[in-house]
């Protein structure tokens, strides 16, 4: 019985799940020329775009959804007719049986249809998984609209009010509930995974209830994918911020790096070293790349015993022009626009595969439960 709940549980989340990689896949079509800072260690990397942040999102909850199409092949499994342990005497055609349940096969050793329940924890996995996922992003985007930086906004609906202080609609109302839900999944993850080491390989209470906690996850999860397919349509990037903060930062100082090295013959970490100072001496100045010269950059050479490179200030600017910076990383990945693309209609195509096995996987439930009705009639004559 549990496995059908699951995996009755799981068939209604999947729709809201493709959905939500639905809105992430065409927000992203919205934003391939959106460029922005790309954060490592919360701090600018590199220039990137937001449809390359989306990708990424999208990306994880692709390869979510295999993990979930694995648990779905180990729940829906017929464990009926195996007795407690060995079996029956009765005459139970236990193939006849997964075929009129709608069930892809048979957990066949009588034995291990009690004992191991490890479906349940393959699903928790896999939920654990897909919110994480929303939940970290979830946080991206909480702190990407906090008023000091507005680097996105939010539609005012989707922000929380205080009880307390009439100006406050923050950014965090329906990010927090995600990362809430997200929370509930993983403590059940945990809580299952836990339980289930203190117990023999036998079939006991807690091995028995462990699907209930499997279908609880998969309720939270189920709200947390919603509001993030909500979220995800009402941030607004604002570009113009993004970009301007990409061009005033430091991110794109690797391709003066690349230039060093590949025109100037420079060797990797003389060109690192360099630059480096560079930035550093930018940083205690308060002085923003686009305001470098070639100057500075020969005087931060000079700092650290190297070879002034003698770059010029124009070619220094165009290196440090982050929209030249995406154009030019057109390899395999990379966010230039025309990769970027290529990626996005790949997944598309992936998406609507997607959509159509959900719809071949419900119209074989429902022909398995047909027959089933039928048989059952033809028994009551």
């Amino acid at each position: 019985m549990s496995r059908l709940q699951m995996r009755d549980q799981i068939l209604d989340f999947l729709p809201y799940y493709v959905d939500c990689m639905e809105r992430v896949h065409a927000r992203a079509i919205e934003h391939v020329n959106t460029i922005m800072p790309g954060y490592t260690h919360l701090s600018q990397a590199q220039p990137i775009t937001y449809a390359a942040y989306l990708i990424s999102i999208l990306d994880n909850l692709l390869r979510g959804h295999e993990q979930l199409e694995a648990a779905y092949r180990y729940i829906n499994r017929n464990s009926g007719g195996c007795g407690a342990t060995s079996g029956t005497t009765w005459p139970v055609d236990r193939r006849r049986m997964a075929h009129l349940l709608g069930m892809d096969g048979v957990v066949e050793p009588t034995y291990d249809c009690e004992a191991s329940q490890d479906h349940s924890l393959t699903l928790l996995f896999a939920l654990t998984n897909i919110v994480l996922t929303l939940s970290k992003s979830s946080m991206d985007i909480e702190i990407w609209g906090i008023e000091e930086f507005g680097l996105v906004s939010l539609d005012p609906a989707f922000g929380a009010v205080s009880s307390l202080m009439p100006q406050k609609n923050h950014q965090g109302g329906v990010p927090e509930h995600i990362r809430i839900k997200a929370n509930e999944v993983i403590s059940g993850m945990m809580n299952a995974t836990t339980s289930s080491k203190g117990e023999p390989h036998e079939d006991t209470l807690l091995m028995m209830l462990l699907p209930n906690t499997a279908i609880d996850a998969l309720a939270h999860a189920k709200a947390c994918v919603r509001l993030f397919a909500g979220l995800i349509n009402a941030v607004r990037p604002e570009k113009e911020v993004l970009l301007r903060l990409t061009r005033e930062g430091y991110s794109t100082i690797s391709e003066v790096v690349v230039h060093m090295i590949r025109e100037l013959g420079y060797g990797g970490r003389r060109a690192h070293r360099i630059c480096a100072t560079l930035i550093r001496q930018a940083r205690a100045g308060g002085i923003k790349a686009t305001e470098f010269t070639g100057a500075m950059l020969d005087h931060a050479a000079a700092a650290v015993e190297e070879e002034p490179p003698g770059i010029d200030t124009a070619t220094l600017r165009r290196l440090l022009d982050p929209v030249a910076f995406i154009a030019s990383h057109a390899n395999l990945g990379g966010p230039a626009p025309a990769e970027m693309e290529r990626m996005l209609g790949a997944r598309e195509e992936r998406i609507a595969e997607l959509k159509r096995g959900l719809a071949d996987r419900e119209r074989a439930r429902a022909a398995g439960a047909e027959e089933l009705r039928r048989r059952v009639a033809e028994i009551l004559g």
